[in-house]
């Protein structure tokens, strides 16, 4: 008996002997240390290239940087060679969808494409409990992808009929874990009791903007976000104009009976309210271009989408075109008037973050950023300006600027590394070296072999 006392005694301490191995282990890879040697810096909390400095990266936070001379680099850390090349904050898609639960595969697979043309944060706007799962899944590092905000389901009047449907409805999502609230179409009465709820237990509400709330409503409600400049247009055309014209997509039937002298009261009231802009300008300008839609599937980047999303988007376009409130001019004018608007309201000092609308109308996640940001600089923004957007305001919407969207120590790790200025030129951003997401690195080639591995599963669809 003693004997077997014994045996008992020594695998009990084996076990606790590789237990302690293992959380070793563990702990070990969790502290992994990285440096970006001699990289050129762009802070985005001011217009300025920190050239030659050294950025130390421990337990997913930036812990140091400065000028390399200046800088020890820690024994053991993984050095990530930045000679000659430009670190900046990952980019956020405050516009952007992660497929349901039934289509994991594609869920999964559009999680990666974010990260790969490094975007390391998404404001999912429309979701379901399976993001919310996604949400925890990437947190714990158990899947790739960005860091998700979790919008919750349409708030529409079939769901939620009556303000006190809506009160309900609210408080329900807050208690369920979702981030924020995604407007549909809402009665006024139903929109108002939604608005004053979501105040009072502090929940933010953005996306579309009821008709019959209308742009002013909307703004006295302190809408958080409007996405895709809803109802700008019909702001700005006087009701005795419309003539009864149909309104048209975001606008398109009546832009062109706008009164532009309008246009500084739509800012003023924009600013006054706090409320922030998504453009989303690819929505409009990928629907009104020339390019056929075949065509327009023909992309490099198209390859990684499966073909049913694709044959999806072909239809809508060409099923566009065909609208009686459909006008080539009109809708030439509608883009205008959106990368006008998205000057003003930059110039005047108004809330703006980028996001892109992925993946809907041959905007493929993570791709559609890079569209994104070269119609914002065709808007007359500077591409420091447009990369704000993107980064260090992304993080003031969310309250969290202390989080990321700057490289400072005390940031998330969520940094992309260039071979090229995009300050310079925004087509930079597209030159990548790598990416890292919560302080794990994806070099260019291991990015690669992914997109490789996802262009294959599509080819089989």
């Amino acid at each position: 008996m003693n004997s077997f006392r014994k045996i008992l005694g020594i695998l009990a301490f084996i076990l606790l002997f590789i237990n302690q191995l293992q959380a070793q282990e563990k702990d070990d890879i969790t502290a992994e240390v990285f440096v970006f040697k001699n990289v050129n810096v762009l802070p985005m909390d001011r217009e300025e290239v920190l050239e030659d400095h050294h950025v130390i990266v421990e337990n997913n936070r930036i812990t140091r940087l400065g000028p390399s001379a200046e800088i020890t680099i820690p024994q053991g850390a993984v050095e990530i060679e930045g000679r000659g090349r430009y670190l900046m904050p990952g980019l956020a898609e405050m516009h952007g969808h992660i497929p349901g639960e039934d289509q994991v595969q594609y869920a999964e697979d559009v999680l990666f494409l974010y990260i790969a043309n490094g975007v390391t944060t998404v404001r999912n706007m429309l979701g379901t409990k399976f993001q919310l799962q996604l949400r925890e899944r990437v947190r714990k590092g158990e899947l790739p992808g960005p860091t998700i905000f979790a919008a919750s389901p349409w708030l529409s009047q079939e769901a939620i009929p009556t303000p006190q449907a809506a009160d309900n409805a609210v408080r329900e999502y807050k208690s369920t874990g979702f981030d924020l609230l995604k407007i549909g179409s809402l009665e006024p009465e139903t929109y108002k009791q939604m608005a004053a709820t979501a105040h009072e237990i502090g929940m933010p509400f953005g996306g579309h903007i009821p008709e019959a709330v209308g742009l002013a409503g909307a703004l006295e409600a302190r809408q958080t976000s409007i996405d895709h400049y809803d109802r700008y247009v019909e702001f700005l055309v006087p009701e005795e104009a419309k003539q009864g014209r149909s309104n048209g997509f975001f606008g398109s039937g009546i832009i062109g009976l706008i009164d532009r002298e309008r246009i500084p009261l739509a800012i003023e009231k924009t600013l006054e309210a706090g409320t922030w802009n998504v453009p989303t300008l690819s929505l409009i300008e990928h629907l009104a271009n020339e390019e056929e839609a075949e065509e327009m599937i023909k992309r490099p980047e198209m390859k990684y989408m499966p073909k049913q999303v694709l044959d999806g988007w072909v239809k809508f376009k060409n099923d566009y075109v065909q609208r009686d409130d459909f006008q080539p001019d009109d809708t030439a004018k509608l883009v205008e008037f959106r990368r006008e608007l998205t000057k003003k309201l930059h110039d005047a000092g108004a809330n703006i973050v980028l996001g892109s609308d992925a993946p809907q109308f041959f905007n493929v996640p993570g791709f559609s950023i890079h569209h994104e940001l070269e119609m914002m600089v065709n808007s007359g923004l500077s591409p420091y300006e447009v990369l704000v957007t993107g980064t260090k305001n992304a993080a003031e919407y969310f309250a969290t600027p202390e989080e990321f969207g700057t490289i400072q120590p005390g940031r998330r790790a969520d940094l992309i590394l260039l071979n090229s200025n995009p300050i310079e030129d925004i087509s930079n951003v597209k030159d990548r070296a790598g990416v890292m997401v919560r302080g794990e690195w994806y070099p260019e080639e291991k990015i690669s072999e992914k997109l490789q591995e996802i262009e294959k599963r599509n080819r089989g669809n």
